[in-house]
């Protein structure tokens, strides 16, 4: 299965194919703690977009985004832990803790590879998260990283 994300890069700090899910440790989000990494993926190029520009404050940022493609084994995706949802999964005001107990369930259980869940700004395309701590991990590859420029009519 092929999912998609849109990252930065900033040479010689961060690479955007970087699968360590060290960014998502770093700042925490909507389904993990601070200091759990996990790695945001989307299972449409378009929802990657869409998951990155909330995060830009309307801002056209300068560039170094590219979209990355990973190839993730379908038995993968077969398999992933699928959460039953609280009330308070799409708040957009804030990243409820209850969803972040979620993914800390699921990473500390370590059973799969991904876990699904669908994505806040298109709630009918699903997101993929992925445990880099997983030993599946290793099945996991990034086929291509192309540059991506946004659109400035996004930002106008």
């Amino acid at each position: 299965m092929r999912v998609y994300r849109l990252a930065k890069e900033k040479r010689g700090h961060y690479l955007a194919d970087d699968l360590s899910g060290n960014g998502a440790a770093l700042a925490g989000g909507r389904w993990n703690p601070r200091g759990m990494r996990v790695l945001y993926t989307c299972c449409h190029a378009s929802t990657a977009v869409l998951e990155a520009l909330v995060h830009m404050a309307g801002l056209l940022p300068a560039g170094g985004f590219f979209l990355v493609t990973l190839d993730v084994p379908d038995a993968a995706f077969e398999a992933a832990y699928q959460p039953q949802l609280p009330s308070d999964w799409d708040d957009l005001t804030r990243d409820p803790p209850s969803v972040a107990e979620i993914g800390r369930r699921w990473l500390e259980a370590g059973e799969q590879l991904a876990m699904v869940v669908p994505s806040v700004v298109c709630p009918s395309d699903a997101n993929l998260l992925l445990n880099p701590m997983h030993a599946e991990m290793a099945n996991v590859r990034v086929i291509s990283k192309e540059p991506f420029k946004l659109d400035p009519r996004l930002f106008s």
